[in-house]
C-alpha cells in the first residue's frame, strides 16, 4: 500500500462491531455487576472491593501504557510502529472510564459503603501507622484520595491533549483536505517531538503515585522503592501481549493490511525485553529483602508464601518469565501465530494473577479463599468496559493514523 492507496481507502479504517459482539460485551459487563453485588450480598465486602481494585488497576495500566508507548516513539521520531500506533492508543479510551470508577471507589471509601473503607487496614485502624511518622502524615484518607484524583485528572488531561493533537490531521484527511492534514501533521510532529519527554515525566510521576497509594499502601508497614518500576514492567509486558493479540485479530481487516512481519517481530522483541526486565526487578526485590532480613520487609513475602497464595507466587515466574523467555528466543516465534498468541495470553493470565497476589492477601483470609470465582467475575465486567471503550473509539476514529507523516515513510519502505 502506498500513500495514494491510503488516501483512497481512508474511510475503511474504522471498526464497526456487530450486534453479536456488542451483546457479548454487555453480557460481560452484566456478569461483573452481578458478581459484585453477589459478593456484597454474601458478606464478602472487602474481597469484592479488593477484586474491583486490582482488576481496575490492571486494565488502567494497560490503557495508560497505550499512550506511554506512543509518547516513547514520538520523542525519538520512531517510524517502525506507525502502522500499529493507533491500535495501542485506542486502549487509552478506557482511561476516563477507569478514572470514573476510581472516583466511585473513593466515594464508597468515604461513605463506608460495603466495607470499602476496610480494604485499607490503615483507614480501618489508623493506629497501625501511628508509630511511623512519615506514613502517619502521608496516609490520611482525605489526602490520599485528593492527590490520587488529582493525578487521574492530570493523566486524563495529558492523554487527551496528546490524542487530540494526533487526531486532528487524521480527521482533516478523512474529510479530504490533504493540505490541511499535512499542515496539522507537521505541527503535531514538531510538538510531539518537543513535548513527549515532559509528557513521559508526567506519566511516570502520576503512575508512581497511584502505585504507591493504591497498591503498596495495602500493606502500610511495608515499603519498596522499586515498586513503581516493577508495576511499570508489568504494565509494558501486559501492553505488548495485548497489542500482539489485537494485531493478530485485526490482521484480516483493512487495518491489518498495513501490519507487516516487521511489526510483529518488533513488538515481540519488546515483549521479550520487558519479560526480562520484569524478572530482574522481581529478583531485585527478593534479593534485597533476603540479605536485609528485616521483619517489616520479609513479612510481606512470607505472608504470600503460605497457602493458597504460594501456588500463585510459584507459578508467576514460570508463566510470566521462564516460558516466555525461552520460547521467544527464536526469531520466528515472534511472528508465528500458534506460538506468539498462546505466550501472549499466558503472560496476561500470569500478570493478572500477580495483581491478585498483590491485593487479595491483604483483604482476604487465605483460609477461606479457594477459587478466584469472584475475582474472575469482576474481571469479566471490567474487560467488557475496556473493550466497549476501545470499540467505541474505533467506530468514531480511524484505527490507522492516516494523517501521520511518519506513516508515509513506512509505506515507502522505511522501518
Amino acid at each position: 500500500m502506498n500513500s495514494q492507496n491510503l488516501y483512497e481507502q481512508r474511510q475503511s479504517f474504522y471498526l464497526n462491531p456487530g450486534a453479536q459482539a456488542r451483546g457479548g460485551l454487555i453480557f460481560c459487563i452484566l456478569i461483573g455487576v452481578a458478581t459484585f453485588f453477589i459478593g456484597q450480598y454474601l458478606g464478602l465486602g472487602t474481597r469484592t472491593w479488593g477484586s474491583f481494585l486490582f482488576n481496575l488497576f490492571w486494565f488502567f495500566s494497560i490503557a495508560l501504557g497505550g499512550v506511554v508507548f506512543a509518547a516513547m516513539q514520538d520523542v525519538i521520531g520512531a517510524v517502525w510502529g506507525r502502522p500499529i500506533m493507533r491500535i495501542h492508543e485506542a486502549f487509552a479510551s478506557f482511561l476516563p472510564v477507569a478514572a470514573l470508577l476510581f472516583a466511585v471507589f473513593f466515594l464508597c471509601i468515604g461513605l463506608k459503603v460495603g466495607k470499602a473503607d476496610e480494604v485499607y487496614s490503615w483507614i480501618k485502624d489508623p493506629s497501625i501507622v501511628a508509630h511511623l511518622w512519615g506514613k502517619r502524615d502521608w496516609l490520611q484518607p482525605g489526602l490520599m484520595m485528593g492527590r490520587d484524583l488529582f493525578a487521574l485528572v492530570v493523566i486524563l488531561c495529558t492523554a487527551g491533549w496528546q490524542m487530540r493533537l494526533k487526531l486532528r490531521s487524521d480527521m482533516a484527511l478523512i474529510r479530504g483536505d490533504r493540505a490541511q492534514s499535512e499542515k496539522l501533521g507537521q505541527d503535531a510532529k514538531a510538538k510531539l517531538r518537543h513535548w513527549s519527554a515532559p509528557v513521559l515525566v508526567i506519566y511516570a510521576l502520576t503512575f508512581s503515585l497511584l502505585c504507591f497509594d493504591l497498591l503498596m499502601s495495602l500493606a502500610p508497614t511495608w515499603l519498596s522503592t522499586l515498586w513503581a518500576g516493577w508495576a511499570f514492567s508489568i504494565m509494558m509486558q501486559s501492553l505488548m501481549a495485548t497489542l500482539l493479540i489485537s494485531m493478530y485479530l485485526l490482521k484480516r481487516t483493512q487495518i491489518g493490511q498495513l501490519i507487516r512481519r516487521d511489526q510483529f517481530h518488533d513488538v515481540g522483541k519488546i515483549m521479550h525485553g520487558f519479560t526480562i526486565f520484569f524478572a530482574y526487578l522481581t529478583y531485585a526485590h527478593i534479593l534485597t529483602y533476603w540479605y536485609g532480613n528485616v521483619p517489616e520487609e520479609t513479612e510481606y513475602f512470607i505472608h504470600r508464601l503460605q497457602a493458597p497464595w504460594v501456588y500463585l507466587v510459584l507459578g508467576a515466574p514460570i508463566f510470566s518469565f521462564v516460558l516466555p523467555l525461552f520460547t521467544l528466543i527464536p526469531k520466528m516465534s515472534k511472528w508465528t501465530k500458534p506460538i506468539t498468541m498462546p505466550i501472549a495470553f499466558l503472560i496476561l493470565a500470569s500478570q493478572w494473577f500477580s495483581f491478585l497476589v498483590i491485593v487479595q492477601p491483604e483483604v482476604v483470609d487465605g483460609k477461606t479463599w479457594t477459587f478466584p470465582g469472584l475475582e474472575f467475575g469482576i474481571f469479566l465486567g471490567i474487560l467488557g468496559l475496556f473493550l466497549m471503550s476501545v470499540l467505541r473509539f474505533a467506530k468514531r476514529r480511524p484505527m490507522v493514523a492516516v494523517g501521520d507523516l511518519l506513516l508515509h515513510e513506512v509505506l515507502n519502505g522505511s522501518h
